[in-house]
């Protein structure tokens, strides 16, 4: 009903914009004072224009009217997701176990020769004496 209403108002409005008689003539000072009467019976080609004009506005109006409002899309959110991190695992590699050998040491009873032995004397004469051969216990490795 109310588009109704306002087509009609618009139709109205749009005629009697349209609609109008004959001006009066009056002379123009850049034109001869001669000047022709031409007479219109009835002004149908105004009224129709008239009309015709006030249907287009009242349905631009109308349908201004009618048109919904528009729906305002909002964009989704970005969401940001980091990489994914890769951890590789240590790549583990068995080798053979290191063997770390401790030296064997073996205690032997060693003969040493006798031999001379030089001694200096306190008044700077050198006194040699034998010493004999005798056993020295020694450490030796073994491999």
């Amino acid at each position: 009903m109310k588009r109704i209403i306002v087509f009609a108002m618009a139709l109205v409005a749009a005629s009697t914009l349209f609609a109008r008689g004959h001006a009066p003539y009056r002379p123009s000072p850049f034109h001869s004072s001669h000047h022709y009467h031409h007479h219109h019976h009835g002004s149908g080609g105004a009224i129709a224009a008239g009309i015709v004009g006030g249907a287009l506005l009242g349905g631009l109006v109308a349908s201004a009217v009618s048109t919904p409002a528009p729906v305002v899309m909002t964009p989704a959110p970005t969401v940001v997701t980091p990489a994914p991190v890769v951890v590789q695992q240590p790549v583990v590699v068995q080798s053979a176990p290191v063997v770390v050998q401790q030296p064997v040491y073996q205690t032997q009873n060693v003969w040493v020769e006798g031999r001379y032995v030089d001694t200096v004397q306190p008044n700077g004469t050198v006194l040699r004496t034998w010493q004999p051969g005798h056993y020295e216990q020694r450490t030796i490795q073994v491999q």
